[in-house]
């Protein structure tokens, strides 16, 4: 005869045996859940780091932006006064004109004598803003800053494309050109 306890374990071995199908189903679902929970963890991680790379290229977009930006208003503020000072030169060659006209009597001097004063007065203005300019008698010919308007032969001892008259005079601003000095330049 058998004992209750080798009943038992016969019953358990016999219930383990014959598992019913929910049961099977079940431990199925358990093992697949394993298998998954490790792929949407896996997921999540590929997302994070997707996540933290874009982060990372739009703060450099970002910063990129902000010294443009910084960069653009330095512009801005170094050459405020250019399209006033372009206005303005035509005005100065106008005074230069008036200067370099004959004067006779005591009253043409007298004026000559004041346009000469608002002249400096143009040029002190220029100068404060950073507007200089640009020398070209007897420098080399430098198609930056001059615009040449005739070439002509280079005298004895004279050297080739040296700027030999002005025809008109050019002006920068900073290291900018508002007007190319018209020259002739020795060829």
């Amino acid at each position: 005869m058998e004992t209750n306890e080798e009943k038992d374990v016969q019953q358990t071995q016999e219930v383990e045996e014959e598992k019913s199908p929910e049961t099977e189903e079940f431990e199925e679902t358990v093992e697949e859940t394993e298998e998954v929970e490790p792929s949407v963890e896996e997921k999540l991680q590929q997302e994070v780091s997707q996540l933290n790379d874009q982060v990372y290229r739009l703060s450099a977009e970002i910063a990129n932006i902000q010294k443009r930006n910084a960069k653009e208003r330095q512009d801005a503020a170094k050459y405020r006064s250019q399209s006033l000072a372009q206005n303005l030169l035509n005005v100065i060659d106008n005074l230069e004109r008036a200067i370099a006209s004959p004067s006779e009597s005591e009253e043409a001097k007298n004026l000559k004598k004041g346009i000469e004063m608002v002249y400096e007065g143009f040029l002190y203005a220029l100068k404060e803003e950073g507007i200089e300019e640009i020398e070209a008698l007897n420098q080399p010919f430098d198609p930056n800053k001059h615009h040449a308007v005739q070439a002509i032969p280079a005298e004895e001892g004279q050297e080739s494309d040296v700027v030999v008259q002005v025809f008109q005079k050019g002006y920068m601003l900073k290291d900018r050109v508002l007007r190319p000095a018209m020259v002739i330049v020795s060829q």
